[in-house]
């Protein structure tokens, strides 16, 4: 047993990140693939349960599992370990967050237990990597335990919610997950990050990584569902809409938004930046089953008007990412990029309320021309972002000449 907190030697000399040049590692590469495999599962939940109540669960699913990655993300870029026992760790995490992904369907069901006891194994690693941390560097010690306890009640929370009546599980797992988010922001907690230097390179790839990810699982939705599907005019003119939509998805975070410096220096802008990016997964992985439902619409009922319920999951989805971009925008540090993130921040709330009034009042078109007046939002954000761009590299210009 000793030998599972004893650190390697290599551990002892290099605990903190305090560079900027790390790249992404292969298995943390392997192990996100893992939770958008289980992320596709949450998407098909969504898809089989288009209601109010459906969506909420949605959104509990996607926050279990994204919060669970995002712990191990953050431990990744704090500290340098890859012997065979954190190896061992990460295995086991991988194979109750493929556990989580199996059980979805009927987590809010007859595999509630099964899902619940997915979570906790997978918090438990983290909890046994926290606590071989504290061995390594006295320095590490608060925030070590600072985790392992707040992780821990979190757990006993979740424990406890199998205590509870099938149908009011979820109240328990509410209650659980609310205590985790809440222990990085307990202040305590927050002078130790501070003390604990981040690598803001790798933070910034390793959500952006994550981000594309979840991104191309759009496409996988729509061509799982679409296998053998005959292109006619109509499905030209839908995909044509619907893959410009999906284009400036992809621009409008990674063009201005990934890859730039996370404002540290400020109690609230890392946190917003952080968390900012659940509601920009759960926006697309809720925009891929919209995109597929109206796909589908189009092919098997092309004169008729798009269903109520696509065109408010399709609605919810872009205003969700918009509302998410500007979170993430209002916390970059504007001393580090050529453009106002503030200003940036404004207009995409602006285009989500555009989106939001036209996805309320648009009860009569047909999907091909409802995602073409999104596209129309969504495009423009892009081409004004061009404009921008160009306005700034001509003023670079002339000053060079002055």
């Amino acid at each position: 047993m000793s030998e599972l907190f004893t650190p390697p030697k290599y551990f002892k000399n290099v605990a903190f990140h305090r560079h900027t040049d790390r790249t992404v590692g292969w298995l943390e590469l392997f192990y996100d693939l893992v939770y958008v495999a289980t992320l596709i599962q949450i998407g098909n939940f969504l898809s089989d349960n288009l209601t109010w109540l459906g969506f909420g669960q949605f959104i509990i699913l996607i926050t279990v599992v994204w919060w669970a990655w995002g712990g191990e993300t953050f431990f990744q870029n704090r500290y340098v370990v890859d012997d065979w026992v954190h190896r061992l760790l990460v295995f086991i995490q991988m194979g109750a967050v493929a556990t989580l992904g199996l059980s979805v369907s009927e987590a809010f069901g007859g595999l509630y237990v099964q899902f619940t006891l997915a979570y906790v194994v997978t918090r438990l690693m983290l909890v046994l990597m926290y606590m071989r941390v504290q061995h390594v560097d006295e320095n590490s010690t608060v925030l070590a335990r600072g985790y392992m306890y707040g992780f821990s009640f979190g757990l006993l929370i979740w424990l406890g919610s199998l205590l509870l009546p099938a149908e009011f599980h979820w109240v328990g797992w509410l209650l659980g997950i609310s205590v985790e988010l809440a222990v990085p922001l307990i202040p305590k907690m927050r002078r130790a990050q501070r003390q604990t230097d981040v690598d803001l390179h790798h933070m910034s790839e390793r959500f952006g990584i994550f981000t594309i990810i979840v991104l191309g699982e759009s496409f996988v939705k729509i061509l799982d569902d679409s296998q053998g599907t005959v292109i006619g005019l109509r499905q030209m003119a839908f995909t044509f809409s619907g893959l410009l939509v999906l284009y400036s998805l992809w621009w409008l975070y990674f063009n201005d938004t990934a890859g730039k410096v996370v404002d540290m220096m400020h109690n609230l802008k890392p946190v917003v930046w952080i968390y900012g990016h659940l509601p920009l997964s759960a926006g697309l992985v809720a925009f891929g089953v919209g995109a597929k439902k109206l796909f589908a619409e189009t092919y098997k009922h092309p004169g008729d008007p798009v269903t109520d319920k696509y065109r408010l999951l399709y609605t919810a989805s872009l205003v969700l990412y918009l509302v998410a971009l500007a979170l993430i925008d209002f916390g970059l540090d504007d001393g580090h990029t050529a453009k106002t993130q503030r200003t940036q921040a404004l207009i995409h709330l602006a285009c989500a309320g555009i989106i939001a009034v036209l996805g309320l009042v648009l009860t009569g078109l047909i999907p091909t021309l409802f995602v073409s007046v999104m596209m129309v939002v969504m495009v423009g954000q892009v081409l004004y972002d061009i404009y921008e761009t160009r306005q700034l590299d001509n003023a670079d210009t002339v000053n060079e000449h002055h």
